[in-house]
């Protein structure tokens, strides 16, 4: 399994807006699962000065997690192969 971090760009987002991405994300994980895909959201991050979410996923491919967006109807500026990096792995 590899790790991803999927950047938003979200200008004018409201906490309510943010909330209904997150359930949709979740749903879609939970669909996709069900349809044989293992995929994994692990954690968003939102940053309110910039109005941008980093949001992590674990999955075999980079095409699952876009299908994974593109399902959730989620704009999104870039999708990227990441590398964890924990205190406890070094």
């Amino acid at each position: 399994m590899a790790y991803f971090v999927v950047e938003r760009n979200l200008p004018g987002i409201t906490p309510d807006a943010l909330k209904g991405a997150g359930l949709r994300a979740k749903t879609c994980v939970d669909e996709m699962k069900q349809q044989g895909h293992p995929v994994r959201w692990m954690r968003s991050y939102f940053l309110p000065e910039r109005e941008q979410t980093f949001c992590f996923f674990e999955a075999p491919s980079l095409d699952l997690i876009r299908e994974l967006n593109e399902r959730a109807q989620i704009p999104f500026t870039s999708i990227t192969e990441v590398k964890e990096l924990t205190p406890e792995s070094l």
